[in-house]
């Protein structure tokens, strides 16, 4: 089942095993792998969630907001192939290292607005 058909079938009540510490996760009493959950919104609000709160798009003085809508709807599948690449999402829970929040969130910008070819070093 796919992270997305997941989102439409939410079920937080039981407790849920984190796949990388094996803690045991429930409603309001998550292990430190817990980035998101169902009831929070669809991958694509994850996405968004992991680009507001990035420190690679703040550093170059960028906002999510700066990503238009038909952005997202045109790239929402890239988006959602990327957020099951990085992340494992079981019963409602989606978990993930930090560090994979801040990958998805630079490959989202890099993929919105492509950094600048920088020029050669000249070699005499």
């Amino acid at each position: 089942m796919t992270m997305t058909g997941q989102h439409h079938e939410t079920s937080t009540a039981a407790a849920v095993r984190c796949v990388v510490c094996g803690a045991m996760n429930e409603p309001m009493r998550y292990c430190r792998h817990v980035r998101w959950t169902f009831d929070q919104g669809d991958p694509l609000d994850f996405a968004h969630f992991a680009i507001e709160t990035s420190p690679y798009v703040t550093a170059r003085g960028a906002k999510a907001r700066d990503i238009p809508r038909q952005w997202w709807t045109l790239n929402g599948e890239w988006v959602v192939e990327q957020v099951a690449l990085r992340f494992d999402a079981i019963d409602g829970y989606v978990f993930g290292e930090i560090a994979d929040l801040d990958l998805l969130a630079r490959d989202i910008w890099k993929r919105f607005r492509p950094d600048q070819e920088r020029p050669a070093i000249p070699r005499w």
